[in-house]
């Protein structure tokens, strides 16, 4: 008989070991949870970021022709026109415009010169 409540006392402390351990494995469990809903959240700024990126650079090819072609008139113009201070050669200025009325944000806008007027729309 004194094997059973001994036995019983052992089993009882194994298993509030056990017991230990499994509320160990729960905190640790709730711990990564919050830490993966984290690295979600920081992933999707991340990735609105890149959209972002990508969005600037997909413009630069249109920004390298815009300033190309407003430097274009500069090619008439000699040294000696740099050396006025007061009125230097300067690249055409450039006008932006929408291509359609309802044109989003998102859409490629057109460039060109100032001295050249954008046609009237039909009616």
């Amino acid at each position: 008989m004194d094997k059973s409540p001994l036995l019983l006392e052992t089993r009882i402390q194994q298993k509030q070991q056990e017991l230990e351990s499994y509320k160990q494995i729960k905190e640790l469990t709730s711990a990564l949870a919050v830490s993966l809903s984290r690295l979600e959240e920081k992933l999707a700024t991340l990735t609105d970021g890149t959209e972002a990126v990508s969005v600037v650079l997909s413009n630069w090819n249109h920004i390298v022709k815009a300033s190309s072609l407003a430097s274009m008139g500069l090619f008439k113009f000699s040294e000696q026109d740099y050396e006025n201070i007061d009125n230097p050669p300067l690249p055409e200025t450039l006008v932006r415009f929408r291509l359609k009325e309802e044109a989003s944000s998102s859409d490629v806008e057109n460039v060109t010169p100032q001295s050249q007027p954008p046609s009237q729309p039909q009616s």
